[in-house]
């Protein structure tokens, strides 16, 4: 079951991030928005062309990762406003809308699963904001503001130290939903949730129900069995009066 959901899991965070990758897209083309989006689309131009050059076989690998990361630098410091819209754009998505649907985004609906609190109480919205933060690239973001106030060199440095660590961070984050016993990331952990499925197969849902009858014949079991001895006592006591 946990698998399964596991599996689930997986599925609903690529459609999310598919749908964030697109509404995030649609932000280049409000020109109003970022004062410097004639140089952001010059430089976003010439990184598409260092890209088509490597795929032609004009440039190799390493000198696709020079330019590139040249071209980085100038890409985030024109696009910082849509740095910032993408931030905005992850905790309306994965907080706000999440919290208003119950905790189902649109990939959780479609794979039918929810997110719930571990405690079984209701999520709070600041529960959903701590699993945006740490899950959705976030951390990478927000460091990638900071370091486009640096020159390059200190850029770059910065870049690579974070990119390495959201790569790190998405592996453990994955690793752990497959392999940990609850099927519980990181995100999870910290903000106090777990993923259910909520399309949950009738024969399992009778066995918790029969699990749930058990427990409670053996708790009325072992009530019988405390009572019984104190009543017997109590009648031997009355004959050794007598």
């Amino acid at each position: 079951m946990t698998s399964n959901v596991a599996l689930k899991r997986i599925v609903a965070y690529l459609i999310d991030y598919l749908v964030i990758t697109l509404i995030s897209s649609a932000l280049v083309y409000l020109t109003f928005i970022n004062p410097r989006y004639d140089e952001y689309v010059e430089t976003s131009n010439t990184y598409n062309e260092v890209l088509q050059n490597y795929y032609s076989g004009e440039i190799d690998a390493n000198e696709l990762s020079e330019q590139t990361r040249e071209l980085s630098y100038e890409l985030n410091s024109n696009g910082y406003v849509y740095t910032i819209g993408n931030i905005i754009i992850i905790f309306l998505y994965f907080g706000v809308f999440a919290y208003v649907t119950k905790g189902q985004t649109l990939g959780k609906k479609i794979m039918g699963i929810r997110i719930v609190s571990n405690k079984g109480d209701n999520v709070k919205l600041y529960q959903y904001f701590i699993r945006a933060f740490i899950l959705n690239g976030v951390i990478l973001n927000i460091l990638t503001l900071i370091a486009v106030c640096f020159k390059e060199s200190t850029y770059l440095t910065i870049y690579s130290a974070a990119s390495n660590f959201d790569m790190i961070l998405m592996i453990i984050l994955f690793l752990m939903i497959l392999f940990y016993k609850d099927g519980r990331g990181l995100h999870d952990i910290l903000a106090g949730t777990k993923v259910v499925d909520v399309r949950m197969p009738l024969e399992e849902n009778n066995r918790e129900k029969e699990e749930i009858a058990t427990s409670k014949n053996v708790k009325d079991d072992a009530e019988v069995e405390v009572i019984k001895p104190k009543k017997t006592k109590k009648i031997e006591k009355k004959k050794n009066e007598d």
